[in-house]
Parts: C-alpha cells; structure tokens; sequence
C-alpha cells in the first residue's frame, strides 16, 4: 500500500511561506503629502522659541515681547506609526524679491494660539534660507498640528509644506486650509498612482 506524506516537517513548510512572502511582497512606498497656504491676513499668534520640545515662548529669556506673528494650522492624522519627515519652503514675496523666513512648529491632540508651549512637539526655523524641516516619529490616529508662520513680524506670505513618512497623511476638514489641501491630495493621489 502507497503511503503520501505531504508534510513531513511542519518548520519546513512554515519556512516556504516565510521565504514566498518575502520573494513577492512589493516594497512599500514612501507616502509624500504636499500642500500650499499663505499667512498673509492670518490670525496672529506670539509663537514659540525654537525647540525639541520647545521650552519658552519667543522674547520669554530676553524678557520682550517677543515675536507677534501671522499664522495657518494644518490639522492631521496618519494611518500608520512610523518616522515622518516634515519641510516648508517659503516663496520670494513680490515686495523685496527674497524667501521669507518660515518657521514650524507640531503640535499634538490639541492646539490653542494662547498657550503655546502646551501639547508642542518641536519647533524649527533655518534663518535667511526660506526653508526648514524635521523629523518626528508620529502615531497612527492622533490628532496632530502643523502650524505654519514666519521667524519675525515681517516674515509671512505663500508657503509650501511637505510630510513624508512610512504612512499616509489624512487631513482634518477643519483646516483652514482646505481647499488647497483638497486639491494637493488629488494630485498626491495621482502621483504616487502613477508612480506605482
């Protein structure tokens, strides 16, 4: 009589399924999320010094006022846990012919202009580039901040902002940004189908 063996070792088998996953599983994507806004008439808020975390608020050390300046929030969350890159760039104002000087800052589950060293993550200008970036590790389905303003009084105007990571950004309607937002996330959209 013909005995069939199909598995003789069960670790065996459980390697092959290992070994077949990794030989056909895609290398997943960066997702790349880019938006445009502008600061120009924006609510002005006294913004916080540059930190990781931020620890005082601009002219707290030197005992001034500090810097009074225009702002936008973007509201999001990620679906997935992971490293992000976040980067503005500023664009030349008509006025001078120069970037201005764009400053972030990232907030968590809660923003509120009037108490500013609540819930912020890290806060990062680069001086007289017009651009900056950071990264940060960020958690799947919290609520996050990134709010957009200038170095000093004078900086503010068209910017362009950036969040790239192991996940993708999803934009809270109540930003007041939103229909550029919609508008960057349909060619987001497109992009990476295409590059696909």
């Amino acid at each position: 009589m013909l005995k069939t063996h199909f598995f003789q070792n069960p670790l065996i088998v459980i390697l092959g399924f290992v070994l077949t996953t990794f030989a056909t599983a895609k290398p997943s994507k960066a997702a790349i999320f880019t938006y445009q806004g502008d600061t120009t008439n924006q609510p002005i808020w006294r913004r916080v010094a540059p930190g990781n975390p931020p620890t005082l608020i601009s002219g707290q050390r030197d005992g001034n006022l500090g810097m009074s300046v225009s702002y936008s929030v973007f509201d999001f969350v990620v679906d997935q846990s992971g490293l992000y890159t976040i980067s503005g760039t500023s664009k030349v104002t008509p006025l001078n012919n120069t970037k201005w000087d764009i400053f972030l800052a990232l907030y968590q589950d809660k923003f509120n202009p009037s108490q500013q060293l609540n819930n912020v993550l890290i806060a990062s200008t680069n001086p007289n580039t017009g651009t900056v970036e950071f990264s940060r590790q960020l958690i799947s389905q919290r609520k996050y901040f990134l709010v957009t303003t200038g170095r000093r009084i004078a900086d503010f105007g068209v910017f362009t902002n950036s969040i790239s990571g192991s996940g993708r950004v999803i934009p809270i309607p109540e930003s007041d940004s939103l229909l550029s937002v919609l508008v960057a996330s349909g060619v987001t959209l497109l992009l990476y189908k295409r590059n696909s």
